[in-house]
């Protein structure tokens, strides 16, 4: 949560150091709180076993959390007030007034109750929300390119047709065998019944008996044990794991909401389940009779994007208010508004997508604090770097330039006739040519879908491992990727010298020559040697999956512990990388 807070109040601190729109950051708040209430995981969810866990939104605990009610309510109004051309006062405080009861809505929630509850699944809700979805964006795609005529009739049948034959794919015995996970992915909360109370209190009787009262016990010895090791010098190693530990418990601490090191026992037996202390997981028995327990401390980033959107919407609401902003006319107020709502719906979704990223990849910084004493040993370890193992570097170094030199080549002898059918303006004069055009932009497609990576691990199972199998694969997607570009400059170049040449009557072949090449070769050029410098980073990768290269001797010598070895090998990368960027750019520079 506090990231959360920190983000949003630095985003609030920019708009206004910059004078940008304090309505439009309000917007964006209220919007992304309805996103959030609507689709994010909230808090965690618990049953006895792990795979009896889950994350559901705001929206499936609202009926259990009625108060969680209050930020999507009041994001309505607000957006109500801003799209019906209120006056800046009024519009600046119901967002201010949205944001201020979401946050505080969030801080009660956390220090509020960890409720028993049941779940209920809700058929066709992904059914039908994920072709509505896809309706939308064919919609908005289509209002971007704004097509007329036969291109309009197509993307509007697009737009109905494909969204249905979704929505039938899903709905289908097929859809069901090939998502199973989408039924019944969306649930609802309910309250436990009397019978389930009874297994609630039962089960903490036999947990506390059989191993709760211990784990707290030993909780507090590892954590008196983990301060004491904190306290005394360590190695780099050590010490990343010494913190480990002890970040870890305490947010174990923190989910059971008592203060670090406390063994006050757990109570034997409890009378009601709202008895249970904080942070407990239903019993085994509960479990499987349906309950689940909301752990209130256990937040997901749907918590933490509530949190931010309410400060966003705080902020910009009082950002509007302290703010005298020029009186439109009417026609450019409501040109001005569609425009602001426009662009805080694109930018709540777009940090809604970031948040999912963000979660979905683990990304915090408290983890690199915490293992940056693994760096700081690394980088002891590494020094001073052993320069009698230069030699062998340098000869697995020529090999990776090698590599991505020979890649790079044959990918261009490749890319340049196939260039030529995959440029529109060369090959719409025939139904030949224009079937030649679709086959190689989607050969390209599929070609630059695949990644190098990819292409070396299937290449190094055909060929063996060595450097032949990472140049065939840098050869192969290199391929697409210069024929793409190489394509789009001979699309956009000038058609003057070409027409005149073909009203001369020259043969086509001429007129490639003569008319095309000589304006697009600089480009050919330079679009080259910039796919080089990829190739060159790429194919120090490509020794990691056993193609070849300095790549290989790094992993070898990382996983063998040989961090002076390592060092001369990423010195060796560093200085050859920035070598061969200044020679690429001045070449560059007087080429074009």
């Amino acid at each position: 949560m506090i990231t959360a807070l920190i983000t949003a109040l630095l985003i609030v601190a920019f708009i206004w150091l910059s004078r940008g729109s304090g309505r439009r950051l309000g917007l964006v708040g209220v919007i992304g709180l309805l996103l959030s209430f609507l689709t994010l995981p909230f808090v965690d969810v618990v049953g006895a076993r792990s795979d009896q866990g889950l994350a559901p939104t705001a929206l499936a605990l609202a009926s259990q959390y009625p108060q969680l009610w209050l930020a999507p309510l009041l994001s309505v109004l607000a957006l109500v007030v801003v799209a019906l051309r209120s006056s800046e006062w009024l519009g600046g405080t119901v967002l201010a007034a949205s944001g201020a009861v979401s946050l505080l809505v969030a801080l009660l929630f956390r220090n509020g109750q960890d409720r028993f509850l049941t779940l209920a699944p809700v058929p066709g809700v992904l059914e039908l929300g994920l072709p509505l979805a896809l309706a939308a964006g064919l919609y908005l795609l289509m209002r971007a390119s704004q097509p007329t005529g036969r291109a309009r009739v197509a993307l509007l049948l697009t737009t109905v047709l494909v969204p249905l034959a979704l929505a039938a794919l899903l709905f289908s015995s097929l859809g069901a065998s090939l998502f199973p996970s989408l039924r019944g992915y969306y649930q609802i909360t309910r309250a436990t019944t009397a019978q389930q109370t009874g297994l609630i209190t039962h089960d903490w009787q036999l947990d506390v008996r059989d191993y709760l009262q211990a784990d707290v016990a030993k909780r507090a010895s590892d954590w008196q044990a983990t301060r004491a090791l904190l306290a005394k010098p360590a190695a780099g190693t050590d010490r990343a794991k010494q913190r480990r530990d002890y970040y870890g418990l305490q947010d174990q601490y923190e989910l059971y909401r008592r203060t670090p090191g406390d063994a006050t026992p757990l109570p034997a037996t409890i009378t009601t389940p709202a008895a249970m202390p904080y942070g407990y997981a239903p019993g085994p028995d509960s479990s499987n009779a349906g309950v689940r327990r909301t752990i209130a401390r256990a937040q997901e980033y749907g918590y933490q994007s509530w949190v931010l959107f309410s400060v966003l919407a705080l902020g910009g609401g009082l950002i509007a208010l302290s703010r005298r902003t020029l009186v439109l006319e009417s026609g450019a107020a409501a040109t001005r508004r569609r425009a602001e709502l426009g662009s805080a719906l694109l930018l709540a979704l777009v940090v809604v997508v970031v948040a999912s990223g963000l979660h979905s990849t683990g990304f915090n910084f408290r983890d690199l604090w915490v293992n940056f004493p693994w760096i700081v040993d690394f980088l002891d370890r590494a020094t001073p770097p052993d320069a009698t193992f230069l030699s062998d570097v340098m000869r697995e170094m020529l090999i990776t330039i090698n590599i991505a030199l020979i890649g790079t080549v044959v990918g261009a002898a490749f890319a340049l006739p196939l260039s030529l059918l995959a440029a529109r303006n060369l090959t719409q004069n025939s139904p030949l040519t224009r079937a030649a055009y679709w086959i190689t932009r989607t050969f390209f497609n599929v070609d630059r879908s695949v990644d190098t990576l990819i292409l070396a691990l299937i290449l190094v199972a055909a060929v063996g491992l060595g450097p032949f199998a990472g140049a065939l694969a840098m050869a192969v997607h290199s391929i697409a990727d210069l024929g793409k570009l190489y394509s789009e400059a001979i699309e956009n170049a000038d058609r003057g010298p070409i027409e005149a040449l073909e009203s001369a009557g020259a043969p086509g072949t001429s007129v490639v020559r003569w008319g095309l090449l000589p304006q697009v070769l600089p480009l050919f050029l330079s679009y080259t040697l910039y796919r080089f410098e990829i190739n060159f980073r790429v194919s120090i990768v490509l020794g990691f999956v056993g193609a070849g290269g300095i790549g290989f001797i790094l992993n070898e010598t990382m996983r063998g512990g040989q961090y002076p070895k390592a060092a001369v090998a990423l010195l060796v990368i560093v200085l050859v990388v920035n070598v061969l960027d200044s020679i690429s750019s001045i070449i560059r520079r007087r080429v074009i």
